[in-house]
């Protein structure tokens, strides 16, 4: 099934519009702008979009393959895609999972995976970078457990975090996870501590450059947002359950008291209320209705967010002592919270840099069956839609 998915994901992208939609054209623009200008700090303050230069790399190295053509583009995140996957098998293959292929291919159940790698934006060529960058900070704690050299495996992923800042500057956040398992065994002391070093090498020119985080003609306001932390939670917690659909962790009485706590509190304050495809929805609905629909599908966010981050802490504080769940769990974590860091905006894009976290994570969780092949379907046909929606809207 989700080889026939990701087929579809191919032919709905080699038939996907010949213009560029939705932000595309900003990001697309950074190839003409790199030629132009060369890697210099003209380039970089000239960026007409929000992230990060790596996007411009990857395209400019691939321009005589795609000639910028926004098809041909957009495939090279689908072949990303496909990298990523691979990078996982390789992973779990190495864990003796025998279901290595199909847990990698299950990325298609995250619905955001279709947006990120049916369009040609700026997360795969980081998310590719970030796969790596776990891969080999597992590598390194594995290395702690049969006692060889740990350091050199830090650096690399240190170096590929790095890179992956280059194209989404969120995934910085990362930085904090060798911290915590330096906390839990001092012998990471070091190799924390020559990761975030590395990482920080690689992040100074941006920050010098832009005077920040983000390029100078993108409006982003730093500080906390409660509601953004929030809303990506929920979405994590949904994309989890897709991959891992168990029901057993709470009881049916708790469930219910929290989903009332959560729905009573979320309508008074309204502290998450949005409306998924409310482009579709507000064909059939009235004013009134949306309203109503946003208020609850942000409580049912709010709920799932609550849920999921009291299960995630636990469990990870359970698995305490095996580095690598901690490494998935904490990482998960990490971006899974990022957007609380951007007070004015929130994409579901940037909850799905979790993507490689969300599938380890998901693993030991998941027992395949109707279960695991009804989420599928839920998922990939939300995930098709999204592309479409985009697609469709041109």
């Amino acid at each position: 099934m989700l080889l026939l998915a990701a087929l579809i994901l191919v032919v709905t992208v080699v038939t996907s519009p010949l213009d560029f939609v939705y932000d595309e054209p900003y990001y697309a623009n950074y190839v003409p702008l790199l030629r132009r200008h060369g890697l210099t700090e003209e380039f970089l303050d000239a960026l007409t979009g929000g992230a990060g230069p790596l996007y411009a790399f990857v395209h400019r190295a691939l321009e005589p393959l795609t000639n910028l053509s926004p098809v041909r583009m957009r495939l090279t995140n689908v072949a990303l895609l496909a990298v990523v996957a691979g990078i996982l098998a390789a992973w779990l293959k190495r864990q003796n999972q025998p279901d290595y292929l199909l847990s990698s291919c299950s990325i298609l159940v995250v619905p955001m995976t279709w947006v990120l790698a049916g369009m040609a934006l700026t997360s795969m060529p980081a998310l590719v970078f970030l796969s790596l960058s776990l891969y080999a900070l597992l590598r390194g704690v594995e290395a702690l457990e049969r006692g060889t050299p740990v350091l050199a495996w830090f650096v690399a992923s240190g170096v590929f975090l790095g890179v992956a800042v280059w194209g989404r500057q969120p995934t910085l956040v990362l930085a904090g996870v060798p911290v915590v398992l330096a906390l839990l065994d001092r012998r990471l002391r070091i190799p924390a501590l020559a990761f975030v070093a590395v990482v920080v090498v690689f992040t100074l020119p941006l920050v010098i450059a832009w005077d920040g985080f983000t390029p100078p003609n993108e409006e982003a306001d730093e500080g906390l947002s409660l509601r953004h932390g929030l809303t990506s939670l929920g979405y994590t917690g949904l994309c989890f359950f897709l991959l891992a659909p168990r029901l057993e962790w709470l009881s049916r009485k708790s469930l219910v008291a929290v989903a009332v706590v959560v729905a009573v509190v979320n309508a008074a304050l309204g502290i998450v209320v949005i409306c998924p495809f409310s482009s579709f929805v507000d064909d059939f609905l009235s004013d009134s209705g949306m309203a109503i629909c946003a208020v609850l599908f942000g409580s049912s966010l709010v709920f799932c967010a609550v849920l999921f981050l009291g299960w995630i802490l636990r469990i990870t504080w359970q698995a305490r002592r095996d580095l690598k769940q901690v490494t998935i769990n904490v990482g998960l974590l990490c971006i899974a919270l990022s957007p609380a860091l951007i007070a004015n905006y929130y994409s579901s894009r940037y909850t799905a840099m979790a993507l490689p976290y969300l599938v380890l994570a998901a693993q030991p969780w998941r027992a395949w069956g109707w279960r695991t092949n009804g989420t599928a379907i839920v998922g990939c046909t939300t995930g098709l839609l999204s592309l479409l929606g985009y697609f469709w809207a041109t």
